[in-house]
């Protein structure tokens, strides 16, 4: 599906693009460490490697050019684009994960990614009827009440996270409770006392070869949350126990990828069969790269239709997150400035300012209103 081949009847769209109804993704900047992200920006880029319009929306707000991964075809929108569909009438599918609230952009079409349960991390725990629900999962669609709408995105990079060229000897554990300790302030059990613990966004975080080079020297991998690593565990053949506790209850891909491989709780049985199945569960993960061609070939079938019959008559407001625009309007930088405080917090805000003007400017300008 994804091998495209020149023919008579699209050489045309080769050159001239057709109007279909552009994409506005709406995401975190791109981060390696959360799964969630890695997925709307790999949707973005496999929209437009199928030949669609995609676009990604920085949000919070972010600045273009530090918005997105370098090596994926995810171009951040901007207003001559939104001007350009707006005038030829393009309803633009606005794509939002459950983490946002509402409708900030006032689209006339709303798609909804729930990509974790709704409410759980924030964002409705109810989507209205006029949304167009798709689940990560199957049980995250059954959550969001979209049953049929399921488009699981592989978003571990397999060329990373693979069992190596050679079998190496396993010895200890590690574990990740990112969420449970620093949002839930969960409480670590004592199994994982002598684990090595996976960290993100940290100075001294592991990377993605680091992490995946401890995978495959560990026995065991324990896991406080739903997390992609312990898919990137399994993958490099350590099985991934999953520790039962009130903010885990259940494993959103189970219905995608099994049992194989991974473990629910610390009975010995379990972990006994998940460590006889890891090679299967990493066939499973495998196989899952053509079911998501299917489902998202399904996923464009249904809102391109919708959008299709959706009037476009009030522009979307989406606020321009880059500073770089020369002639760039006081609203925008007003609403710029709103939207980083509302959604970061006013440090976070001038941490940016500074690292935009830098330091000595902002020292100057201090000392020049202060004698005033």
């Amino acid at each position: 599906m994804n091998n495209f081949t020149a023919t008579s009847s699209n050489l045309n769209e080769l050159i001239y693009p057709d109007k279909r109804n552009p994409y506005y993704i709406v995401t975190p900047k791109y981060i390696r460490s959360s799964a969630g992200i890695r997925a709307l920006h790999l949707l973005c880029h496999s929209l437009n490697r199928l030949g669609y319009q995609a676009y990604i929306v920085p949000f919070p707000p972010h600045p273009h050019e530090l918005a997105v991964a370098p090596d994926l075809l995810t171009p951040v929108i901007n207003n001559t684009l939104i001007q350009f569909h707006f005038e030829n009438k393009q309803c633009p599918i606005i794509i939002y994960p459950e983490t946002v609230a509402g409708n900030p952009f006032k689209s006339p079409l709303v798609v909804r990614y729930v990509l974790n349960f709704p409410g759980f991390l924030g964002g409705d725990k109810v989507y209205p009827a006029s949304e167009i629900c798709f689940g990560y999962s199957q049980v995250l669609a059954d959550a969001a009440n979209a049953s049929d709408n399921v488009l699981f995105l592989p978003a571990t990079d397999t060329r990373i996270f693979n069992p190596g060229s050679k079998q190496l000897p396993r010895s200890g554990s590690c574990f990740y409770a990112d969420k449970y300790k620093n949002i839930h302030s969960g409480r670590l059990f004592d199994i994982t006392s002598k684990s090595t613990e996976i960290t993100r966004d940290l100075p001294d975080s592991q990377t993605p070869e680091e992490i995946a080079d401890l995978f495959r020297h560990s026995e065991i991998f324990y896991c406080y949350e739903n997390s992609a690593l312990a898919i990137e565990a399994v993958l490099c053949g350590c099985p991934a126990v999953f520790l039962p506790n009130p903010y885990l209850t259940e494993v959103i891909a189970i219905k995608e990828l099994g049992i194989d491989g991974f473990a629910w709780g610390t009975a010995p049985e379990e972990i006994d069969r998940a460590k006889a199945t890891v090679e299967k569960g990493a066939q499973n993960y495998l196989r899952t790269y053509q079911k998501y061609w299917e489902q998202l070939e399904r996923f464009v079938n249904i809102t391109q239709e919708r959008a299709a019959s959706t009037p476009y008559v009030e522009i979307v407001d989406i606020p321009i997150m880059t500073l770089n625009e020369p002639g760039i309007s006081f609203r925008e930088l007003t609403k710029f400035c709103w939207h980083v405080v509302r959604h970061e917090g006013a440090l976070s805000l001038l941490k940016k300012i500074i690292r935009k003007i830098g330091r000595l400017k902002i020292a100057v300008i201090f000392y020049w209103v202060s004698n005033k």
